[in-house]
């Protein structure tokens, strides 16, 4: 188990309780269980959406914080053998920028979309968009057999036991929308999700508004809909995907409806014109 030095576990506090003055409190975690994986199966679920199957033994006593559980996917360069960043660092982006150039993996975010730990294994899915970035890049090209990094994260959806919930997300966060509803979210939750089109849809077992942005902005269609909502404000929002999207759905939310910024989870999974995830 990871013993980190006093001045990481410093930092995390620092920065744990910075988070919480301007949004919803996450559900956190001490030690950040970090280990290889295998790829045991690779399909696709829509001509956008690709899930991958991961097996390793660290999974069997890995415990999710809660439904959009994020991790970090530990990619090597192309050509060259995995190399896993310091275990003994909170901080791994610290710790992967100390590493040889030439053996510096790539690291990217994703959701344990499921966890089997009796088979020591987990799902992930990925939101493919060709070569935009190195995590689309690797899962177009993923095979069973290939071994890849894991890096344990946290988990942002925290509601309050009753009250109005809101439910924002884009493409990217379909998979973490999707393990929140299954985990069971408000029946009355108003869930939206802006897609690039039809081809991004999924199945949910609860009601969802699709908006289909098309060549527009990240956002563009989604923020009117819920500036729309009739009613009272929600009493707790979980707003993820572009960041454009979330920080402004998050800052209508804050500065037209009053919501305190405490009680929104807000993420950028990605940024318009940069590398995507």
């Amino acid at each position: 188990m990871p013993r980190y030095s006093t001045l990481d576990q410093l930092q995390l506090k620092v920065l744990t309780k910075a988070a919480a003055l301007v949004t919803a409190p996450a559900n956190q975690r001490e030690v950040f269980d970090q280990f290889v994986m295998e790829v045991v199966a690779v399909a696709d679920l829509t001509p956008h959406l690709r899930r991958v199957t991961f097996r390793a033994d660290g999974f069997a006593d890995f415990r999710p914080t809660g439904p959009d559980e994020c991790f970090g996917l530990v990619m090597p360069p192309p050509g060259r053998p995995l190399t896993m960043p310091d275990e003994d660092r909170v901080n791994v982006r610290t710790a992967i920028r100390a590493l040889p150039e030439a053996d510096r993996p790539d690291l990217r975010w994703y959701t344990v979309r499921a966890h089997r730990p009796e088979a020591r294994e987990i799902d992930v899915d990925f939101v493919l968009h060709g070569d935009a970035g190195p995590g689309t890049r690797w899962a177009t090209r993923a095979e069973v057999g290939q071994s890849v990094g894991f890096r344990a994260g946290n988990s942002g959806y925290r509601p309050p036991s009753g009250g109005a919930v809101l439910l924002v997300a884009d493409e990217t966060a379909l998979p973490a929308l999707a393990a929140i509803v299954e985990a069971g979210a408000p029946a009355d939750a108003r869930i939206f999700a802006e897609v690039p089109s039809e081809e991004y849809r999924v199945a949910f077992d609860a009601p969802v508004t699709w908006l289909c942005r098309g060549d527009d902005a990240p956002g563009s269609h989604v923020l009117p809909a819920v500036a729309a909502l009739p009613g009272p404000a929600p009493d707790y929002a979980w707003v993820c995907g572009e960041s454009a999207l979330a920080t402004g759905v998050r800052r209508h939310l804050v500065k037209e409806r009053g919501v305190d910024r405490r009680s929104v989870m807000f993420s950028g999974y990605w940024k318009l014109g940069s590398a995507r995830v």
